[in-house]
């Protein structure tokens, strides 16, 4: 992976696209996301068996979506000073589906992207191929940004062209590069009007932000420091094997269970009633002649139990590298995970990589909805209000065991160890405040009328 330190791969001459390598990583997994394995995978489907077999078995996208689902499928809750001003900007954005597809990106490409912008009417947080970001970083020290280059290919006529977005604190620089008719090298500027989208496009804006308009998000960092680690490398020689294993049990299979014949040369069966030839010995029949011994098939015990037994040792490490917890896809023995606290131990690998990566990208997710906000006052528009006092809290996608919750409430009440109210917050974690100040009112009329409290 190519760091950059200055602007100089934006200049005539320069190979396109640059960081080759990072960019290929992200053409492999999006192949291996969407299924096509054999893609990847050189031999995967052997061309001279009887039929392709094609065993997608794929890990990787049940690897994303499981992760994406434990973090954001129960959404994370955002509180502000103005409570109206972030609900409104997380409603129009879709900000839950926009959390779970920054997710998705980590886990598949180690990293993602967010850019709040003004449509004219409203902030938008657009998310951002990583494909596209090209970020420069301080010579000494790579862990700083001086700029994020946002690059696209784009066509014209019969001429290839790169539109360009240097994003620098408080202000955009718009261009555009034409390339070689190969695409593989940036031969000259061109005039933004060159093509009429981007006719109306200053080639340099004030922001009215103070910090960048781009956010990247990583996994775990690399060694450079500025691109985040995949998790699809650590498991992707394990899924491969996984999927030659099975395709060659099936292809055994499909051998064994078609066999030939043999027996007298030119045998045929005839209806009785229309004398019609209802079965000749034309293909997979062998003919012998008289005092010839049928040939033989040297049969292998092929021990398919030993087969199999490869691949639960290989989905055994597929566990431990991609720290999946197999209660996670329902795999417990009998009796291990009969309330909620036991299935929270079984899950503990996948719950702390979750959590690892919420706390990576929690502070700048509150940035982005902070940035948004000013971006808005920036742009005058009505009824803008800036964000004070963001907090974005993290809510467990667990199932909840309502009787395990209860016994605790009941435990902490009996020690005088919480209110009620809090309780009842614990409770119903969706509950508006109005709703408890509701619920308790009608608590404490109930004890004074006699009843025994619940909790």
């Amino acid at each position: 992976m190519t760091v950059f330190t200055t602007l100089d791969f934006l200049k005539p001459g320069q190979k396109w696209p640059p960081d080759k390598d990072r960019l290929a990583r992200y053409a492999k997994n999006r192949l291996l996301m969407e299924g096509d394995h054999d893609l990847v995978f050189a031999g995967l489907n052997e061309d001279d068996a009887p039929r392709i077999i094609k065993m997608r078995v794929n890990w990787f996208k049940r690897i994303m979506t499981l992760f994406s689902d434990l973090a954001v499928g129960n959404p994370p809750k955002v509180t502000a000073e103005d409570q109206a001003t972030v609900d409104r900007i997380a409603d129009d954005n879709a900000f839950e589906v926009l959390v779970y597809d920054l997710f998705s990106d980590l886990i598949a490409f180690g990293d993602g992207v967010l850019k709040p912008r003004w449509d004219g009417k409203r902030g938008v947080i657009s998310r951002i191929d990583p494909r596209h970001w090209f970020p420069v970083v301080d010579p000494d020290d790579s862990g700083t940004f001086t700029a994020h280059v946002l690059a696209w290919e784009v066509t014209f006529g019969d001429d290839k062209y790169v539109k360009v977005e240097i994003h620098q604190p408080g202000k955009i620089e718009h261009r555009l590069l034409k390339l070689t008719s190969d695409g593989k090298e940036i031969k000259e500027p061109a005039s933004l009007d060159t093509i009429e989208r981007y006719a109306t496009l200053k080639p340099e804006e004030e922001t009215g932000v103070a910090g960048f308009l781009v956010f990247p998000f990583s996994n775990l960092k690399a060694g450079d420091g500025v691109f985040g680690l995949d998790d699809f490398k650590d498991v992707s020689d394990i899924v491969e094997e996984i999927e030659r294993r099975l395709i060659k049990v099936s292809g055994t299979l499909d051998v064994f269970a078609d066999p030939w014949m043999c027996g007298p040369s030119g045998l045929r069966v005839r209806d009785p009633i229309t004398g019609e030839i209802v079965w000749a010995s034309d293909e997979k029949y062998i003919a012998l002649n008289e005092g010839e011994s049928p040939p033989e098939i040297l049969v292998w015990d092929a021990q398919m139990g030993a087969t199999f037994t490869q691949i639960e040792t290989l989905l055994s490490q597929l566990y431990v590298m991609a720290e999946l917890s197999p209660a996670a896809f329902g795999e417990t023995k009998s009796g291990l995970a009969e309330s909620g606290s036991a299935l929270k131990r079984l899950m503990l690998p996948t719950l702390a990589k979750v959590n690892r990566l919420r706390l990576r990208i929690r502070p700048k997710l509150v940035e982005v909805l902070k940035t948004t906000a000013e971006l808005e006052v920036a742009s005058r528009m009505s009824g803008a209000q800036a964000l004070t006092n963001v907090s974005l809290e993290w809510r467990s996608s667990l199932p909840v065991d309502p009787v395990e919750a209860a016994k605790v409430e009941l435990t902490r009440r009996s020690a005088r160890a919480t209110s009620t109210r809090g309780s009842l917050a614990r409770l119903d974690t969706d509950a508006s405040e109005e709703d408890l100040d509701a619920e308790e009112k009608r608590i404490k009329e109930e004890e004074m009328g006699g009843e025994a409290p619940l909790l």
